[in-house]
């Protein structure tokens, strides 16, 4: 007869749940954090709208898409590569890059794909998070959703996740094929038999001429019997970029003496964040040493015919320089035109612009940006917090979208936000980096002291927003000579840049400032023992800090007094022999 032995050992606590919507580049980056500093305490779920991870760098399939801050920066200082081939990366090798990440760290059977965000309810009561989720091949099935419930809710969902497209007159007719850049992937990779979709001896409108535009058109222009015409509001600041190749005894260097790459990033970061410092001289009519040098590089690289088109009229800062390589002289081409009157409306077949001419086009490009300022700050759109508020009401309440510290929103507990509004500051990958990482200390910190739901104290939180908006009010990026798409309708409140600079982020956000925050203990039943209306008790951190640190010392001191009485009880008393000292 066989015996079974049963573990009298408690069950292990259940693992703390964290879900995070959007598995692009913060979405990983969050991921791997969680991953490095909390490990198995907690079950982690990632959701993706789309059949695989890489967000942007999975739809951003146009010839030339790729980084314009150099990739030893962009990339992940949690995963850094040694053998990038040139100073700036394409979309494929960024998405390879992606993918070698989420292997490296097992995150992979954390995702689920092909599903969709839909809303989100906060209960007060099991201090939960209840997402409603959508299959993205049944988007028009409402009976198709179901719930995914969580202790932690994070927004990765990307700065780009909300393509803008202008309200034009006419759209809705235009019977040829007119889309976003962001949709490029869907479009181009649809069934060639039946889409039979081809570039080649298409009349083809861009509008746009911000990053993305002055990307792909090269490309495009030299599509075999395509004629180009392309749309722009504004003239720019452009830089050339020279995408020099990295030489194979660098890599070599960077692999095997890695201080080497670290002093190479180190030398970009800090030129980078002295660039992106801001510039409090909003109106000014001058021009600095900067803004002469790219004004040169457009006189001569640009047709001259174009000139006055491209003339940048505002300072440089009012909107984000974009990376100029080989856009100004593809406009050299015959099969290229530029348009700078406007667009009026568009018909079944052509674009007309404000002159009354008209452009017959077989496929519209619309490159024109994306909602950041609103929809690229977090998730807001039923996202339902305490007293079942949604975050996007309360930020029309309070003027805009606003967080603290980039990261959270206070009456939206155990939210947060890899890219909050106001976040950014100095690059987006740096940014990425310091915000992912100090979510993921947040959340340690939460386990660690017992905290059932963590959010910014409303003070806080007001006094901090007034401070940002009061520090970026006069610099360049609130010039009101340009619409741009830090602002909220281009001209509105400033909801996505920091006033400080990278080190300045770093500097206040490296430790928690428990003051600035309101942390509750789980709920128990009143006194009434109503489960209805619980109580949930506030945690002094700070004290209970200062508590596990006296009972540290004491526990200490009465070790150290308990080891040397027994040295002094012994000396005394005479050692024995198993236990007289070797000195």
């Amino acid at each position: 007869m066989t015996s079974t032995n049963v573990s009298s050992a408690r069950p292990a606590a259940p693992r703390t749940r964290v879900t995070i919507v959007g598995g692009g580049l913060s979405g990983i980056s969050q991921a791997i954090q969680l991953r490095r500093q909390l490990g198995s305490r907690i079950d982690l779920t990632i959701i993706e709208k789309e059949h695989a991870a890489g967000g942007t760098w999975l739809n951003s399939t146009w010839p030339g898409a790729g980084v314009d801050i150099p990739i030893h920066l962009y990339s992940l200082y949690s995963d850094p590569k040694s053998d990038w081939s040139h100073v700036f990366a394409d979309q494929e090798q960024v998405l390879g890059y992606l993918n070698e990440c989420i292997e490296k760290h097992d995150l992979l059977d954390s995702f689920i794909f092909d599903t969709e965000y839909v809303s989100s309810t906060w209960d007060a009561i099991s201090q939960t998070h209840t997402l409603t989720l959508r299959p993205t091949k049944s988007p028009g099935d409402p009976s198709s959703t179901y719930t995914h419930t969580t202790d932690i809710l994070i927004s990765a969902n990307g700065p780009l996740s909300t393509p803008l497209i202008p309200q034009i007159a006419g759209l809705e007719k235009f019977r040829g094929v007119a889309f976003h850049n962001l949709h490029w992937r869907r479009v181009t990779t649809q069934n060639q038999a039946d889409f039979n979709f081809t570039f080649e001896n298409k009349r083809i409108a861009v509008i746009g001429n911000g990053s993305s535009a002055i990307q792909l058109i090269p490309g495009l222009a030299s599509t075999p019997g395509v004629q180009l015409t392309q749309y722009i509001r504004s003239g720019g600041y452009y830089f050339p970029k020279h995408n020099t190749p990295i030489p194979s005894y660098k890599q070599f260097l960077y692999r095997y003496l890695p201080f080497v790459r670290y002093l190479y990033r180190y030398e970009l970061f800090t030129a980078h964040n002295d660039r992106w410092k801001t510039r409090n001289d909003g109106d000014a009519d001058g021009h600095d040493e900067t803004e002469k040098v790219l004004l040169d590089y457009l006189r001569r690289t640009a047709p001259e015919e174009y000139l006055e088109a491209l003339m940048p009229r505002y300072p440089l800062g009012c909107k984000r320089p974009a990376y100029d390589a080989g856009w100004l002289t593809s406009l050299h081409l015959p099969n290229v035109t530029l348009n700078s009157v406007g667009i009026a409306s568009i018909t079944e077949t052509s674009l007309i612009d404000t002159t009354g001419k008209e452009f017959p086009a077989d496929v519209i490009v619309f490159a024109t940006g994306s909602d950041v300022a609103r929809h690229g700050v977090g998730l807001n759109v039923g996202l339902y917090g305490e007293d079942g508020v949604e975050l996007r009401e309360f930020w029309k309440e309070i003027g805009g979208p606003q967080s603290y510290r980039g990261l959270a929103v206070p009456g939206f507990p155990n939210y947060f936000m890899t890219l909050g509004p106001n976040a950014i500051a100095g690059s987006w990958g740096y940014t990425i980096g310091n915000q992912t990482t100090v979510i993921a200390r947040l959340i340690k910190e939460m386990l660690e002291l017992g905290i059932g739901s963590l959010q910014p104290d409303r003070s806080y939180f007001d006094a901090h927003n007034a401070e940002i908006q009061e520090k970026l009010d006069g610099s360049t990026m609130n010039s009101k000579a340009c619409s741009n798409w830090w602002r909220i309708g281009g001209r509105g409140r400033l909801s996505v840049p920091n006033p400080l600079d990278a080190i300045g982020l770093w500097k206040a956000t490296r430790t928690t400032d428990w003051a600035h925050w309101v942390a509750l203990a789980k709920p128990f039943p009143n006194a009434d023992g109503d489960k209805e209306k619980p109580i949930a008790k506030r945690i002094d951190v700070d004290r209970e800090l200062k508590r596990r640190r006296t009972r540290q010392t004491v526990q200490g001191t009465v070790l150290l007094a308990a080891i040397g009485g027994s040295a002094l009880y012994w000396s005394n008393l005479g050692w024995p022999l198993y236990l007289k000292p070797v000195w």
